[in-house]
């Protein structure tokens, strides 16, 4: 049998899926971060002086470079695993946290709630209500002209377009 090819997930979807989520990992109900806001506050507090005495962002996620990010960045899981025959559209796409994602990984998704129970994590005030990953912060450093790739690019574009549909919902 012949692999099937995954196509990255498009930016709206994600940002679709983050929102519909809540931004809280679907597997342990944790709030999860927008990994290109983290990594346009690495590139403010170096350019403040502070490089090489913080960690906030890694390319790789790595537990010693990003240790929030190895743990709580955001990513797009499929419920059932892609690698076993899971479809590659939202219906079966939910937020996941870095560390959830990993651990998964292509197990099915009965498997590893039963191995890890995902139990709700009870704040004082109850669950966030208007927690968004932080991806005003990445917005509002973007709009201050934090140097941007073509990808943080397309996510600034994919957050608007969700904001422009959410207060034309109102």
């Amino acid at each position: 049998m012949a692999k099937r090819l995954r196509a990255p997930v498009p930016y709206d979807v994600s940002v679709r899926v983050f929102y519909r989520d809540g931004w809280l990992c679907h597997w342990c109900h944790r709030p999860v971060v927008f990994a290109p806001a983290l990594h346009l506050l690495q590139g403010f507090v170096d350019k403040a002086g502070s490089s090489g005495l913080v960690a906030y962002f890694h390319p790789n996620w790595s537990r010693a470079g990003a240790p929030l990010l190895d743990h709580l960045g955001a990513v797009i899981d499929h419920v059932e695993a892609f690698a076993r025959g899971g479809a590659h559209d939202e219906t079966n796409f939910v937020t996941a946290c870095n560390k959830c994602n990993a651990r998964k990984n292509a197990r099915p998704a009965e498997a590893y709630q039963l191995e890890r129970p995902g139990k709700p994590v009870r704040g004082k005030y109850g669950e966030p209500k208007s927690w968004d990953g932080l991806a005003a912060v990445f917005l509002a450093l973007a709009d201050r002209g934090a140097p941007l790739d073509p990808s943080e690019r397309r996510w600034v574009e994919a957050l608007r377009k969700h904001r422009g549909a959410a207060v034309a919902a109102q």
